[in-house]
Formats: structure tokens, sequence, C-alpha cells
């Protein structure tokens, strides 16, 4: 069971890492090009988004890492859980955004991700 949490973790862990930096790291005038939703959810909230999946992405894996290979850091693992709660809840608020601007074609990604997260957070908890 835990080498499932690892790979599913790190999957989640490494698609949300590129999606945060690819946002965080281009410039608004193309973000605002390249991503119609970010032209309603405004510059603001487009890197909040950004940078909250790169923090979660790293608060997912690192802390699940510490929590297996030092002793008595077992706590570390509720850190990677409410990563990965969080991380599932970004997912769900895209989901909402791109139904409500009617823009289904992007949804097959923040699906696979909301099932990634629920995944990972059910063998975290569970391992």
């Amino acid at each position: 069971m835990l080498i499932a949490t690892w790979i599913v973790t790190g999957i989640l862990a490494a698609f949300n890492l590129l999606a945060g930096a690819g946002k965080a790291f281009t410039p608004w005038k193309q973000l605002s090009q390249k991503m119609p939703w970010t032209q309603s959810t405004g510059k603001g909230l487009a890197y909040l988004a950004a940078w909250a999946e790169i923090v979660g992405a790293i608060g997912a894996i690192v802390p699940l890492i510490l929590a297996h290979t030092i002793a008595e850091w077992e706590w570390a693992g509720a850190v990677s859980f409410a990563a990965v709660v969080g991380l599932t809840l970004i997912q769900v608020l895209a989901i909402g955004v791109h139904v409500a601007r009617k823009e289904f074609s992007g949804l097959v990604v923040n699906v696979v991700l909301l099932l990634l997260g629920v995944a990972s957070a059910v063998l975290i908890a569970l391992s």
C-alpha cells in the first residue's frame, strides 16, 4: 500500500507542480491569452491558484517522505494529507469555474487530478 501511496501522491504532486509553475512564471499578458478563465478571475486569483498548486505539491510529497524516513516524524503524514486535500479542493473550484464559463475541453485534466487527489488522500489516511 505504501508503494501505491508514493506513486499516486508523486504523480499528483508532479502534475500540480508543473501546472502551478506554468502559471506562476508566465507573464500576465501571455497567461490571460493562453488561459481565458484568468480574464474572469483576475490576476491576483490566477497567481494565487498557481502558487497554491506549487506549495500544495511540495506539501504533499516532502512531509510524506519525512514521515516514512525519519523516526518520530509520523505526524508529518498529516501535513501531506492536508496538502492533498487542498490540491483536491483546488480542482473542485477549477471544475466549477470551467463549467460556469462553459469551457468543457479542459475538464478531463481537472477531473483526473481530482480523482488522483481523492485516491492520494485515501492512501495517505490508510498508510
